[in-house]
């Protein structure tokens, strides 16, 4: 049976439609919305820096019973509070090169530090500005004082000398033995921890 002009159209114009559907759902499946940011956060970190200064002056001829000026300051320089501490070690050799001891055989402690208020030492050794458990805070621009002040040759240290007299026993002659703290060395050193003070209890 032939199909009339008009059937064919019909045909036509349907297959026309479905092609079109065909289309409208395949491009419905690929098709979105969509949007692409970019945000840029910048963090800017604290200044963190101190100075330490120094006044000291090494003495070549320390006699007992004389302070050698020793002062050590720090200032923070930086943006935000820093908490400090220090410590320290000594040592005396004598001119043989040996190491003494820090007393002399009267126990009298060869070396005096003289020490400042506003430091207060603790158990682990350290002298906390302020103290461990109630640390002063360091202001940016603000200077601590010195934990110390100065160090004394005890006047009170014995000496050990090598006494000989001559054959007529008129001549009596005493020498160094290079032994004792006369023409030895005396070396303090000093340790100095900073901090950011928020963190120092955690910490130290």
């Amino acid at each position: 049976m032939k199909k009339t002009n008009q059937e064919r159209k019909n045909k036509k114009k349907f297959l026309i439609v479905a092609g079109i559907s065909a289309l409208t759902i395949l491009g419905g499946t690929i098709a979105y919305f969509t949007t692409s940011d970019t945000i840029e956060n910048f963090f800017k970190t604290a200044l963190y820096q101190h100075q330490i200064v120094e006044k000291f002056e090494s003495p070549s001829d320390w006699t007992p019973g004389t302070t050698t000026e020793k002062t050590i300051k720090i200032t923070n320089t930086g943006s935000i509070n820093m908490a400090v501490r220090a410590k320290y070690t000594e040592q005396w050799v004598n001119a043989n090169g040996t190491e003494l001891s820090l007393k002399d055989s009267s126990n009298n402690v060869a070396a005096i530090i003289n020490f400042n208020g506003g430091w207060t030492k603790s158990s682990d050794g350290y002298y906390y500005y302020g103290s461990k458990s109630n640390l002063t805070k360091l202001l940016p621009g603000e200077t601590t004082n010195s934990f110390i002040s100065g160090v004394t040759f005890n006047e009170n240290i014995k000496s050990t000398l090598n006494k000989t007299i001559s054959s007529d026993g008129k001549t009596i002659t005493y020498t160094s033995s290079g032994n004792g703290y006369d023409n030895a060395t005396y070396k303090l050193t000093v340790t100095i921890d900073t901090i950011q003070y928020d963190q120092a209890n955690n910490v130290w």
